[in-house]
């Protein structure tokens, strides 16, 4: 959670600080309409992630179950790491790495489909609720897509 919050906050700065001196580079910090969406995406994944933890504290879970969740897990860190480079590119006036929102978005789909895996009664609604986020964050991250390239 805290990286997320980092993320978060780092998001902010860029957002608000950042001067553009050319087209390209205005373009890659983004406007406001694409900064609210990378702000969304994180913002998606933080609660997601939480969900996931709660999920995780509860010793009821079957095996699957259990398993679903840590597959899903991992899928979100990679959305972090590769968000971490994406940021960081950012920030120094370069050009985002593909490889890293190809990261990002192989780690959403892996937690979307690793939460709708999950069939435990105990669990599924909170599941349900993780994939909502989910989509939510694909959704931003589609717009990030396409007008912060």
């Amino acid at each position: 959670m805290a990286r997320f919050s980092s993320i978060l906050f780092t998001m902010c700065i860029a957002a608000c600080s950042l001067a553009a001196p050319t087209n390209m580079h205005r373009r890659q910090t983004g406007d406001l309409q694409c900064n609210l969406a990378r702000l969304q995406l994180i913002s998606d994944v933080s609660s997601a992630s939480t969900l996931l933890n709660q999920l995780q504290s509860n010793s009821t879970l079957d095996l699957s179950t259990a398993t679903s969740v840590a597959v899903a897990q991992a899928g979100l860190n990679g959305v972090n790491e590769g968000v971490q480079s994406i940021l960081s590119a950012v920030l120094v006036g370069q050009t985002a790495p593909a490889d890293s929102r190809t990261q990002v978005e192989d780690g959403l789909n892996q937690a979307l489909v690793a939460v709708s895996n999950i069939t435990d009664p105990s669990a599924t609604m909170t599941a349900m609720a993780v994939a909502d986020k989910l989509l939510d964050a694909g959704k931003a991250g589609d717009v990030v897509l396409a007008g912060c390239k």
